[in-house]
């Protein structure tokens, strides 16, 4: 069985102080590390790549098993 799955995401960024969409500096180069600027005050974020890190290794199973409960 075979199950494809396309997402359409569009993220939004907002400046935290003064609640106005965020612009990104560097958007048309191939900026690995670009900067949001708020055009209204000036607030700036730096986004940068972190290495990947490795998935935590499950003992067999993800999730413990679930146990049964009585419902009154």
């Amino acid at each position: 069985m075979r199950l494809d799955v396309h997402v359409g995401l569009e993220m939004r960024f907002v400046c935290v102080q003064c609640a106005r969409d965020m612009v990104i500096k560097g958007q048309k180069d191939r900026n690995p590390e670009p900067v949001l600027e708020c055009p209204a005050c000036g607030f700036k974020v730096k986004v940068i790549q972190a290495p990947a890190s490795p998935g935590i290794p499950g003992p067999g199973r993800r999730f413990p098993a679930v146990k049964p409960r009585r419902i009154p």
